[in-house]
């Protein structure tokens, strides 16, 4: 019984250190990913504001919200674009990546900009605007 008790206490240490190693990569490659495209995925979310934003219909809401990506609410690494419409079976599709491997930088504008968000494709170094 006691050995029993060891083995089941190795075993959750065990656990717990291959948990927390891959906790501690994943939150470090994140942060490198996020500091290594910020300035781009920026870049990227203000030249898709002025070209294509029906969101911000006059001239100084755009360029409110142009001015809001420099400062985003929000900034977070996503895997995959959900608005790709591929399903998951469908492997030899050409948007079959973009869906489910590629990396995103999705930007969060809040007040006093109009609320929008930036999805940034890492891969493709494209940025497309959508109301939140």
């Amino acid at each position: 019984m006691l050995l029993r008790s060891v083995v089941v206490v190795l075993v959750i240490l065990a656990a717990t250190k291959v948990w927390t190693q891959d906790r501690i990569y994943r939150s470090a490659t994140e942060e490198a990913l996020i500091h290594a495209y910020r300035v781009k995925a920026v870049e990227g979310c203000q030249r898709a504001t002025r070209a294509e934003t029906p969101l911000a219909p006059t001239e100084q809401a755009r360029a409110t919200l142009v001015h809001a990506w420099t400062r985003p609410e929000r900034l977070t690494l996503v895997i995959g674009n959900p608005e790709v419409k591929v399903s998951i079976w469908e492997v030899d599709h050409a948007a079959w990546g973009m869906r489910y491997r590629y990396p995103y930088l999705v930007l969060d504008a809040g007040s006093p900009a109009p609320f929008a968000r930036c999805s940034y494709d890492v891969i493709l170094d494209r940025a497309s605007v959508t109301s939140l």
